[in-house]
């Protein structure tokens, strides 16, 4: 009697699960290879967010004693200083207790290069002014060295006190004589960039300046009403290499210093991108006068961690990424690239989806490049444009499909209410505070069209719950794509070794084979009966 029992079907093709095997053992010999014989390396996982400042420092000297002062950054409770290091040729280095650097040598007559550099991590801050108080008649010692005149602050001259006096007359508060005063430097004494300091006797006879200038008087006039103030100087923070400093003014509030920039006005507040490195009107850097002396200050931002997992492997003949570094050149982003190498990753997501749970989203691989576009916006933004854009493009194109409109021309008007609609929610949500709202990415206009139209169609041949289902679905299946491409570590083992993504086509050679019920299928049939064991 020959054998009635059903036929097993393992879940999984036996061959396709040999051949994923084989390429995962190829690729973890190619990374072993990699790691072991050439030497790559990952960089850390965690990411420090800052600005990378350095000071180069050329000397030449002439057989005399040198010696070369820099007043360094300090922490404080709005920048935090790290990684500090300090390359010097020929030169003594030490740093005293109020940070500043001093390079010396007593004899020295030749050439010699000295650099620092630190990374620098900033904050804005905004300060709160007390509303109708009186300017203090009295101060602690310690502020007194604050209200006295200067060789550049002539706090005390008749027409520096005059003007401080036509600006804000005896019984104006604090905080309207600081805003008087503030807004004559920043606004009617006219920013001239000019080599060396201006004092504040000249920038007020001139009504021109520079930063230095116009902080000088700034700190001038609060000081002849009675109010300590300071001058405070720096580095602005941006991409660049220069040999000049910034300079803002400080005044003691309550409490406090509160900064001023008259410059870039900044009232009761200092923006992230300032660095200070000195207190009072004093010189960043001193030398000795008997040398030659050059320096610039180079600032830029902070590599990213991805950026750092490529540069460090930059040299390897393997590293198929090195490309980037020529790329770039062309402004060819990392992140461009990074997009390029996780979309096979999103996608592997919408397969397990599909294939393995069983859900079906609208499109075949749209949830991925939906999830891409969640990488520029984030993902409550993201959730706001698909939520609002759906909406309005699937009303729209339920109204054409009442018309006998031709498809291209039907699918041309939903991308013009997709643009605007997209263009709309990013202006409510910039002005709602949710910054995000600027980054919105173009290419994903023709995705959501289609899908609205797809959405109409599954409405109108399946009804509404059928169609709001599978949009629920594409969602979802939207954000696990999300989770997946926008995931640190795993960017940084795909940055560090792209070759990781032939893993990749193995996980789809499995998913691929399955034969097996879907997992929303073994809810379906759970209450059938089991098969009858075979005799």
């Amino acid at each position: 009697m020959s054998d009635s029992s059903p036929i097993r079907v393992p879940p999984f093709g036996r061959k396709e699960i040999g051949i994923a095997l084989l390429i995962c053992a190829l690729t973890a010999l190619i990374i072993g290879y990699k790691v072991y014989v050439l030497g790559y390396s990952m960089a850390s996982l965690q990411q420090e967010d800052g600005y990378l400042v350095a000071l180069q420092m050329d000397v030449a000297g002439n057989g005399r004693a040198c010696e070369v002062k820099v007043t360094l950054p300090v922490n404080s409770d709005r920048q935090v200083i790290k990684h500090e290091k300090q390359v010097s040729e020929s030169f003594r280095y030490t740093i005293s207790p109020g940070r500043i650097g001093r390079w010396y040598n007593t004899s020295f007559p030749g050439n010699a290069t000295l650099n620092y550099s630190c990374l620098a991590q900033t904050e804005a801050k905004r300060y709160a002014l007390p509303e109708g108080a009186d300017i203090p008649t009295t101060y602690s010692l310690r502020l007194q060295g604050d209200l006295v005149p200067e060789e550049r602050t002539q706090s005390t001259d008749p027409a520096i006190v005059a003007k401080a006096l036509e600006l804000a007359p005896p019984g104006t508060n604090l905080k309207t004589t600081l805003e008087k005063i503030f807004n004559f430097c920043q606004r009617d004494l006219r920013y001239l960039e000019v080599k060396g300091p201006t004092d504040a006797l000249t920038a007020l006879k001139l009504g021109e300046a520079s930063c230095n200038g116009k902080v000088r008087l700034m700190v001038a006039m609060l000081r002849a009403k009675g109010i300590p103030a300071r001058m405070a100087n720096g580095l602005i923070l941006e991409r660049s290499r220069k040999r000049t400093t910034h300079a803002w003014a400080e005044a003691w509030v309550g409490d406090s210093w509160v900064p001023f920039c008259p410059t870039n006005d900044y009232f009761a507040r200092i923006p992230e991108s300032y660095l200070e490195l000195a207190k009072g009107d004093v010189a960043v850097i001193t030398r000795s006068r008997n040398i030659g002396f050059d320096w610039k200050w180079t600032v830029r931002h902070q590599l990213s961690t991805r950026e750092k997992a490529v540069v460090a492997n930059v040299d390897h003949p393997l590293n198929i990424l090195r490309v980037w570094t020529t790329l770039k050149d062309y402004h060819v982003s990392l992140d461009l690239i990074m997009v390029i190498l996780m979309i096979p990753i999103g996608a592997t997501v919408v397969a397990f989806a599909r294939n393995v749970v069983g859900v079906v989203p609208y499109g075949t691989f749209m949830p991925t490049l939906v999830a891409v576009s969640f990488r520029d916006t984030g993902f409550v933004f993201g959730a706001i444009m698909f939520t609002t854009v759906m909406v309005v493009a699937v009303s729209i194109n339920y109204m054409l499909m009442k018309l006998r409109l031709l498809h291209i021309p039907r699918l041309t008007i939903i991308i013009t209410v997709v643009v605007l609609s997209i263009l709309g929610v990013s202006v409510l949500c910039i002005k709602a505070g949710l910054t995000n709202g600027a980054a919105v990415s173009l290419f994903p206009m023709a995705i959501l069209s289609l899908t609205s139209e797809r959405f109409t169609q599954t409405m109108i041949l399946d009804g509404a719950k059928d169609a709001v289902k599978r949009l629920l679905i594409t969602f979802l299946v939207s954000g696990a794509c999300y989770l997946a491409i926008d995931w640190t570590a795993l960017q940084m083992v795909v940055v560090a070794f792209p070759e990781i993504l032939f893993v990749n086509v193995a996980i789809n050679l499995v998913i691929g084979s399955w034969t097996g019920l879907r997992l929303v299928e073994l809810r379906r049939f759970r209450d059938l009966p089991p098969e009858e064991a075979a005799p």
